[in-house]
């Protein structure tokens, strides 16, 4: 017969008691409880890399029949379903060897469904669109500050005109709410590898890092995405086609965010190649995340080094 291995057992225990920890810290300890809600996967994806995924998977299944009782079945759902299966992704990415952008791009994937997971879930056990929720209280929030102006004796002109600034912006946020969705799934997932990594490191694992931020290069097919997004925009509001013109909307956001990223490595590198002193530097970050103008810069400039490969990168490091 053969023998159960001790030592994924005894490891699976301990980390799926962090896993449980973790959930109880982010439900009952304030803000510090939020990052901590992020780290979840973390002890999953170390679990994950030692022990294979199917340790992972067993992990993640005890802990959420132990958050369900401790606490609450909807909060076992939003904890264990929201990241159980990034923390699982990254661990058998991590553990097959995969290079950091494809284990980034995996998580990403993994967190995405994890998110439509628990919105399905939510919504069919609630009876509502927890999405709602979100758009309600940005409205909700618009009338609060309005009414507190109001109690501070701004007159009705300027308060209209608040309001009238302030309505498009929470338009706006309600169409691109799907691009929020993927952004927040990659930061959340690079969030994890770097945390994953570092403690693997402690413990023996080397692994692979992702590239100087000055090397990093986005995928060459977010010039097409941008332009489909134009088109998109384009045909949707002059056809008067409102699914086209969101969809378009959402690309359009993602799209720009990529050739900002690329635009802010082409910085570091320029940065890096001309000895710009750390002074420099942070006045010119300051310049462009506060004004418009620079990070509209900064985009032209990661289009143009996508495009012309400014850099010399011919072999994407994030492909």
């Amino acid at each position: 017969m053969q023998k159960t291995p001790v030592r994924p057992i005894v490891e699976g225990g301990i980390l799926t008691a962090v896993a449980i920890l973790f959930a109880l810290i982010s439900v009952y300890i304030p803000v510090i409880g939020t990052f901590v809600n992020l780290l979840w996967p973390v002890p999953i994806v170390l679990l994950g890399v030692r022990h294979g995924y199917r340790w992972s998977i067993l992990a993640v299944v005890a802990a959420g029949i132990i958050i369900a009782l401790l606490m609450h079945p909807l909060t076992a759902v939003s904890v264990v379903v929201g990241f159980g299966l990034i923390g699982i992704a990254l661990g058998f990415a991590l553990r097959q060897g995969f290079s950091p952008a494809k284990t980034l791009l995996l998580g990403a994937a993994a967190s995405l469904v994890s998110k439509a997971a628990v919105i399905a879930i939510t919504a069919a056990v609630m009876g509502f669109n927890p999405l709602n929720l979100q758009t309600e209280a940005m409205v909700k929030g618009l009338e609060q500050a309005i009414e507190f102006y109001r109690t501070m004796g701004m007159n009705a002109e300027n308060l209209a005109q608040m309001e009238a600034a302030m309505r498009p912006m929470i338009d706006l946020m309600k169409i691109i709410l799907p691009a929020g969705f993927v952004l927040a799934a990659v930061v959340d997932t690079f969030l994890n590898f770097q945390v994953a990594k570092a403690v693997l490191g402690r413990l023996g694992h080397r692994v692979e890092p992702f590239p100087p931020f000055r090397h990093w290069t986005v995928p060459r097919i977010t010039i097409y995405a941008l332009v489909v997004s134009l088109l998109a925009l384009y045909w949707g509001q002059s056809r008067e086609f409102e699914l086209l013109y969101k969809a378009g909307m959402n690309l359009q956001v993602i799209a720009t965010m990529l050739l900002a990223v690329q635009g802010l490595a082409v910085f570091y590198f320029l940065a890096d190649k001309y000895n710009l002193s750390r002074l420099v530097r942070g006045i010119i970050l300051f310049l462009i995340f506060s004004n418009g103008i620079f990070m509209q810069a900064i985009i032209v400039g990661g289009a143009f080094d996508l495009i012309f490969d400014y850099r010399q990168l011919r072999a994407p490091r994030l492909e």
